[in-house]
């Protein structure tokens, strides 16, 4: 089988290849330095809280390269919101983290903001609406809790046993569970769907207080817009003006319906 190239917004080159046993494994390389000591330190732990990753089946440090297992099938939009995806969430947020593990920065700087705000063009209204986002920013990074940072529908998926698995750990960091909450939510989402992911959260995990949530995973939404923008741009990616097309079209309306919430 020939090496499949599975890389989509990351800077390393995933591939679906073939071991000497003839099983199918994924390799990925260079690594960030993030990912790398989550494979090396954190994942064992965490496997053990029944926070599933891939096994790590073995890692090359000069090319910074993982060798893991492949987990087969696919959890799409629709359902990656469901309540094994949300519990297992919780068990990662409520985890100890340990202050020798190695975590990616989580922020929303006025820097980044301007720049997707260039990059964006929207109306004058819409733009001031973004930057009070931002603004009500520092909240999300706060937290002592531990994120996965990229909980989109394209890094869950399930075994063959139909255990689900939790992968691309190059933004493992902490911050409010809202950041790992907002991508499980189709599209940028309103106030009643917020709403109620907040609420079933709060019922399979220890967090208490769904309004505060509720504000947290809005502005987290708004948040990864900057995210996305920048890094697609950043990194030359084809799929840029796609994002930068949808978000002109639907951030207007988004920001005016949502910004009462904050």
């Amino acid at each position: 089988m020939s090496a499949m190239d599975l890389s989509n917004m990351g800077t390393a080159k995933v591939v679906l290849n073939t071991s000497d046993c003839n099983k199918i494994v994924i390799e990925k390389w260079p690594v960030s330095e993030v990912e790398w000591a989550f494979y090396q330190y954190a994942a064992t732990e965490l496997n053990q809280a029944e926070v599933a990753t891939p096994r790590l089946l073995s890692a090359d440090a000069n090319l910074r390269q993982l060798r893991m297992e492949y987990i087969p099938y696919q959890v799409d939009q629709a359902a990656v919101a469901n309540d094994d995806a949300i519990a297992m969430l919780g068990r990662l947020h409520c985890y100890p983290g340990n202050s020798e593990w190695l975590y990616h920065t989580h922020t929303w700087t006025e820097t980044a903001l301007e720049n997707s705000l260039i990059l964006l063009a929207l109306p004058d209204k819409s733009a001031q609406q973004l930057r009070r986002f931002q603004q009500c920013s520092s909240q999300l990074f706060g937290y002592q809790s531990l994120v996965s940072g990229d909980s989109n529908a394209g890094n869950w998926g399930r075994r063959e046993s139909g255990d689900l698995v939790l992968f691309d750990w190059e933004r493992f960091g902490k911050g409010s569970p809202a950041i790992d909450l907002a991508p499980l939510i189709k599209g940028m989402g309103e106030k009643r769907i917020f709403m109620d992911l907040a609420e079933r959260y709060c019922q399979l995990s220890s967090n208490q207080n769904i309004n505060e949530l509720v504000r947290e995973i809005a502005i987290a939404k708004a948040w990864i817009v900057t995210e996305v923008i920048v890094l697609l741009h950043m990194r030359q990616k084809t799929a840029f003006s796609i994002y930068l097309n949808w978000y002109r079209e639907h951030l207007p309306d988004w920001l005016d319906n949502v910004q009462k919430i904050l």
